[in-house]
């Protein structure tokens, strides 16, 4: 079976972002108040091929309200990647980033 282009620098390019991400550290891109403003940043981030992380200290509930700031989400992403990922969510509009 043919293999295409494609599919063979698709392959490469995983192998490469393996290795990129086992020799990284985790850093902590920005914060958000809520995990619904943090779920599209992770998308977005994604489309580029920046994996990231979220993470939060509230547990998942059946009641969607929260407390002076209870449900903020920190977004972290690989060390190597955290000046692109910034740069996305500046091109983007979003402003996350700026306090930082």
């Amino acid at each position: 079976m043919n293999e295409s282009i494609a599919e063979r620098n698709g392959k490469r390019n995983v192998e490469e972002k393996k290795q990129h991400y086992d020799d990284s550290k985790i850093v902590e891109l920005c914060r958000v108040p809520t995990e619904i403003e943090a779920l599209p940043i992770q998308s977005l981030l994604e489309n580029y091929g920046i994996r990231c992380i979220l993470q939060s200290d509230v547990t998942r509930s059946v009641y969607p309200f929260t407390v002076d700031g209870l449900a903020e989400v920190r977004i972290f992403v690989a060390d190597r990647d955290l000046e692109e990922a910034k740069d996305i969510l500046r091109q983007s509009g979003n402003t996350c980033c700026e306090d930082e």
